[in-house]
């Protein structure tokens, strides 16, 4: 983040690479996580947004299976980011007030900065100056305070704010104040660091001599723009300011020059459109929706764990699987006892509170295994893990049954811990039939019950 702040960004590029290969060896999510977000923002940063988007689909699986609210704050700038540069607005912003209220309920004051400042070029963009000009200020004032804690970096998000409020006071045809805020831009000590808000500035020089009738001026800012943004690679900008140098061109009737620029243009297109970067994010947008509705199908809406489908259409393909790698698998069937009576003393809400408990501690206990948790329907659930050691596998379960006696509810000032009774077949790598494991593990779960409850029952077969 140093680096990219400095402007460093192949520098910083080569760590977050390096720094990512160790975080995934070491199995450091929380690292990862960031990681692979400075690596999208460096991306971004260098204009090479085909990269960025290879990265999104391994950024969200992660994000979905390891994040925290930080990082879906995170993941919500970034599908921001990309969404801007294909064109689709709404989703842009939409996007951009997501990671904007968890940057209000988490009190980041780099995220508000960035997420208001995105939101004010937005605004511009639909051509909603008031609430623009709304949004920038409001970014200043958080960056008057993130300057406190992190003075270089509140100095880059000066330059960025600076940009685009002066798009707002051009539109207001506040000429003076935007041209302050642009020679704030370029007089900067730090700008010749950061070629993208540089791009931006001189882009913003071309807008306010156009919207003046200096077209002169305007062409060549906008050049400048244009020679700044294809020295890195930048095309997304490079087209915008092409199509902007066009019509001051047209205004000025140099045939010579639109012949020129609009040959440019042509094969920078077609070039854009080679790289098919609209189909790849269609392709991200089709690919999570399709991920939505397995979800919907395999996926219990209460608890958040699998449901009974997953043991119709998956579990056989799981099972394989752990007899290829000849591992140990360890099937569990456990229930609440007494679960009958919650419902009927407190309610079905109450109920569906307790069974929320048990599926958090399972998913908890479980998140660094080889193990799937299956709702098989009411308060019964079954746990498939699998193991290259039995007696890991054994000593799993027994932890993982006193783990879930420690779980307490709580209810009109009263707690209690949880009661749950659990039957476990493990085979001995030779019967990987779900049904035969079933009907074992859920005899020994009978056999738990008869045997007076909130017990563990393990079995070999």
């Amino acid at each position: 983040m140093e680096m990219r702040t400095k402007g460093l960004l192949v520098e910083a590029l080569t760590l977050a690479e390096q720094g990512l290969l160790v975080a995934v060896e070491s199995q450091n999510y929380k690292h990862g996580l960031d990681l692979y977000y400075q690596k999208i923002l460096i991306h971004f940063a260098l204009g090479d947004t085909l990269s960025m988007v290879s990265l999104i689909p391994e950024y969200e699986a992660s994000c979905q299976k390891y994040g925290t609210a930080k990082d879906f704050m995170h993941y919500y700038l970034v599908m921001s980011l990309l969404y801007d540069v294909v064109g689709f607005r709404e989703k842009t912003i939409e996007m951009t007030k997501k990671s904007i209220d968890y940057a209000l309920d988490l009190n980041d004051l780099i995220m508000l900065v960035r997420g208001h400042n995105n939101l004010c070029y937005l605004e511009v963009e639909k051509g909603c100056n008031d609430e623009a000009l709304q949004a920038g200020l409001m970014a200043r004032k958080y960056n008057q305070q993130l300057s406190k804690k992190l003075p270089e970096l509140a100095r880059l998000h000066d330059i960025r704010i600076n940009n685009n409020l002066a798009d707002v006071y051009i539109f207001k045809g506040d000429f003076d104040t935007a041209q302050t805020l642009l020679d704030c831009t370029l007089n900067s000590t730090i700008i010749q660091h950061h070629n993208r808000e540089k791009v931006a500035a001189l882009f913003g020089y071309g807008f306010l001599y156009e919207k003046q009738d200096r077209l002169e001026e305007a062409v060549n800012y906008y050049k400048q723009s244009i020679a700044l943004a294809q020295s890195y690679g930048d095309n997304v900008i490079t087209k915008k300011v092409m199509r902007l140098l066009l019509n001051v061109l047209y205004q000025l009737s140099w045939r010579d020059e639109i012949f020129e620029v609009q040959r440019e243009y042509i094969e920078l297109s077609e070039k854009m459109s080679v790289d098919n970067l609209l189909q790849q994010v269609m392709n991200l947008e089709f690919n999570r929706h399709k991920e939505k509705l397995e979800k919907k199908a395999l996926y219990d809406p209460l608890t958040g764990v699998l449901n009974r489908h997953f043991l119709d259409i998956k579990i056989n393909e799981w099972l394989y699987e752990a007899k290829i790698n000849k591992q140990f698998v360890g099937l569990v069937v456990l229930d609440l006892d007494y679960f009958k009576l919650y419902n009927d003393t407190y309610g079905h809400l109450f109920g569906d509170r307790v069974l929320q408990i048990l599926a958090t501690g399972l998913r908890d206990f479980l998140q660094e295994e080889d193990a799937e948790i299956i709702r098989f329907g009411g308060d019964e659930f079954v746990i498939c893990i699998c193991h290259e050691q039995k007696e890991y596998v054994k000593e799993l379960v027994r932890d993982m049954h006193s783990y879930l006696l420690t779980l307490t509810l709580d209810q009109h000032a009263e707690s209690e811990t949880l009661k749950v009774s659990m039957g476990t077949c493990i085979n001995e790598q030779k019967n990987y039939d779900y049904k035969t494991l079933f009907e074992h593990a859920d005899q020994c779960l009978y056999q738990a019950k008869k045997n007076g409850r909130t017990n563990c029952i393990i079995d070999e077969l």
